[in-house]
């Protein structure tokens, strides 16, 4: 044996005895992950070079959003959503979920006390957006979304940020879903059929009075129309300033004028109207104090009337509806606003995580899975998955919220029974195709005038709901109402309106 082949013999055990070692070490290594490791974050979110890089300390998020009503098994789909957050981000979500009717009350205590909170759902016509970023109630976002959102960034659309910024700033993040309005009339298939109505006359909102008349003479238990204090239809010659709080902008040829829209005469012959299906008994008596919650799972109602028709909405109706079929037909054009901030989260002021409250709103982006435990429940207990490709809701679901629009992006939602397999697309291309306002990026500021819409909002608190369910004598009432708005310091607001308009319609060559 020559000297090089000793050398290889006797190095062989020591090179055996390293292996074995390294194997060991890196095994040891693995074997301490789940108590040592960092937890995988969204992606891009931890792993940025803007973002942290160490481990991520637990923390919980409480996030405030609204319902229809609550539901049975909202434990349940909390502690399903949260092994996912958890994992990812090394979370947990404190669900806060509130009905309608009392969120803007419960949320105005919330900030008002400095209470802790994280995430908020806030929109133009629940917990004003336009007026509680002007409050300091939310934190601007842009650094938040650049370090931390790669998924928004990446797939909200530029319109819906401009349509976000007040004082050039953004503060929410938008929940992207149908873009565009559309007046319609959905009518319970089974009445349809039943007194063979022609839907086909059905051409504007005035137009459904004799289905109104055929219900309310042949069907006694049902409510012929849905009436909570609020009629819904779109005027041609009217367009909503975003954050305007109830002002509209009226076109008479090419000159746009502000004006509230309580005193057009299309608001009043509207008014008249719903006073006469009042006193017919087309509208339920208790309207305004009654809650939808507990007439629609019942499938009480025979017609509805709303500004958001968009594809597949039959299968969403037929969900809130007790499962009953609705037949759908459009009243007006299709028209947009750009984005009106209609469906937002904002990270709350008082928030002691807003970083990782901004990962969790890119998580809800940008996984699926995760959204649609908190929009649907769980699969097999709450829903099931169809041959079709999708889905359907337990008869005897204790999970099934409804409003998939309140919790983020609806275009990550699975279909649901009823609805075509490429409703998102469908929706994409509705959004595109809306007849644009003129006013689509005109955000109105109310900080001049915050004293007097807040002296409005009390008045219209008084008035609206009454005359909108028909309760109020027009001729009487509405010339008291109007007064009242006035004294109020309606005409101050419409002036600043107007001022603001002016600037906006200057630069883009109208008047």
């Amino acid at each position: 044996m020559n000297n090089m082949q000793w050398k290889r013999k006797m190095a062989l055990p020591f090179i055996i005895i390293l292996c074995f070692v390294m194997v060991l070490s890196a095994c040891s290594s693995k074997g301490g992950s789940s108590t040592s490791a960092s937890p995988t974050p969204v992606k891009g979110a931890a792993t940025a070079t803007t973002a942290p890089k160490e481990e991520l300390k637990p923390v919980e998020l409480i996030w405030y959003y609204p319902v229809g009503k609550q539901q049975p098994d909202q434990k349940v789909m909390e502690e399903e959503a949260n092994k996912i957050v958890k994992a990812k981000l090394n979370a947990t979500i404190k669900f806060m979920p509130f009905d309608f009717a009392s969120y803007d009350q419960k949320l105005n205590t919330v900030v008002a006390a400095n209470e802790e909170a994280d995430i908020i759902f806030t929109a133009n016509w629940k917990f004003n957006y336009e007026q509680n970023a002007r409050k300091g109630a939310f934190i601007p976002l842009e650094g938040l979304i650049e370090k931390y959102a790669p998924s928004l960034k990446k797939n909200v659309p530029p319109t819906y940020w401009d349509g976000l910024k007040v004082d050039g700033k953004i503060y929410a993040i938008p929940n992207i879903q149908i873009n565009a309005g559309q007046s319609y009339v959905a009518i319970q298939k089974q009445l349809v059929d039943k007194h063979k109505i022609d839907v086909s006359k059905i051409k504007k909102y005035e137009d459904i009075e004799p289905v109104l008349e055929i219900i309310k003479k042949n069907e006694p238990d049902m409510i012929p129309i849905d009436n909570w204090g609020s009629s819904y239809f779109l005027s041609p010659k009217m367009w909503e300033i975003p954050g305007g709080n109830g002002i509209q902008v009226y076109k008479d040829d090419k000159t746009f004028k502000v004006q509230p829209l309580i005193d057009t005469p299309e608001t009043k012959a509207k008014y008249k109207l719903l006073r006469e299906w009042y006193l017919k008994g087309y509208i339920f008596k208790d309207a305004v104090t009654a809650k939808r919650a507990d007439y629609y799972p019942k499938g009480k109602v025979a017609v509805q009337v709303h500004v958001s028709n968009k594809p597949g909405l039959e299968a969403v109706l037929k969900q809130s509806n007790g499962g009953f079929d609705v037949v759908i037909v459009p009243i007006s054009e299709v028209t947009s606003t750009g984005y009106n901030p209609s469906t937002n989260m904002a990270i709350s002021r008082t928030s002691k995580n807003p970083e990782r409250a901004m990962m969790f709103l890119d998580l809800l982006d940008a996984d699926k899975q995760l959204y649609n435990i908190i929009a649907n429940g769980i699969e097999g207990k709450h829903y099931d998955k169809l041959p079709a490709g999708t889905i359907k809701t337990k008869a005897d679901s204790a999970y099934a919220p409804g409003v998939d629009w309140v919790f983020a992006t609806q275009f990550n939602a699975l279909v649901k029974e009823g609805q075509p397999l490429d409703v998102w697309e469908q929706t994409k291309k509705m959004n595109a195709s809306a007849k644009v306002s003129p006013l689509a990026g005109f955000n109105f500021n109310s900080e001049a005038v915050k004293t007097e819409l807040a002296s409005v909002n009390a008045v219209k608190a008084e008035y609206d709901k009454g005359f909108e369910a028909g309760m109020f004598d027009v001729d009487k009432l509405l010339p008291e109402y109007i007064t009242k708005l006035k004294n109020a310091g309606q005409d101050k607001i419409e002036a600043e309106a107007q001022k603001q308009l002016d600037v906006f319609l200057k630069a883009k060559g109208l008047k």
